[in-house]
């Protein structure tokens, strides 16, 4: 296992297992630890990381157009990138995302999607937060989306939910999984066994769900 990783030494008391999108594998150790200590530790975590590797790679290859930004996900469905100079404005079409040439560059590319996919958020999200909050007889104060790069989505003591824009670029049940995730922290503000009791009345399926979002993960670190 120890050949397979990236060994990074730094002052630190513990050890640090990453996985990144591409299936790498990155360890960050103490500096006087040793190699033969090192494999030990891996080697009694290697059923995780190698699932953790495999995973990222079937991930990688699944999505390698989108991680490599040559197309977009929308709602569950991906769709190429592609620039005209017919257009002044970004536009979809059953397959493909249609952005002016004056976007061609990188950064400028990310804006346009951030923006085009916030906007779509915006509209879409907060009212399926209204139809599944009066379901269940939730109240939220206030609604907003954000950009974060560590969570898909929160909510406070305040009852003010956050969601993080590029949630617009999963599939609905996934959506309205952490849509349901958030309106049971009004009820309970930590993770309680009590939190996934109430969460699984109204959630059933919300284990499944979990499972798949994290597959997306990768997402929150682009644009």
């Amino acid at each position: 296992m120890i050949e397979q990783a990236s060994i990074v030494r730094e002052k630190r008391k513990t050890i640090k297992i990453v996985v990144n999108k591409l299936g790498n594998l990155t360890v960050y150790c103490p500096y006087g630890l040793s190699l033969n200590k090192l494999d030990e530790v891996l080697k009694s975590k290697e059923r995780t990381i190698s699932s953790k590797i495999a995973n990222a790679k079937l991930l990688s290859k699944n999505y390698a157009d989108v991680m490599s930004k040559k197309s977009i996900l929308l709602f569950g469905k991906e769709y190429k990138l592609a620039f005209s100079q017919k257009i002044k404005k970004p536009s979809f079409s059953d397959e493909y995302f249609f952005v002016p040439e004056k976007y061609l560059t990188s950064n400028k590319i990310d804006l346009c999607i951030k923006k085009v996919v916030k906007e779509i958020a915006s509209r879409v999200i907060p009212a399926r937060l209204k139809e599944i909050a009066q379901a269940n007889n939730a109240y939220v104060s206030k609604v907003y989306i954000g950009d974060f790069h560590a969570k898909w989505g929160s909510c406070d003591s305040n009852c003010l939910i956050k969601f993080n824009w590029r949630l617009a670029m999963l599939n609905q049940s996934i959506i309205d999984f952490v849509i349901y995730h958030e309106i049971t922290h009004l009820k309970e503000m930590n993770h309680s066994k009590k939190f996934y009791y109430e969460l699984e009345k109204i959630c059933p399926n919300w284990k499944t769900s979990r499972e798949l979002l994290k597959n997306y993960n990768f997402l929150l670190t682009m644009y």
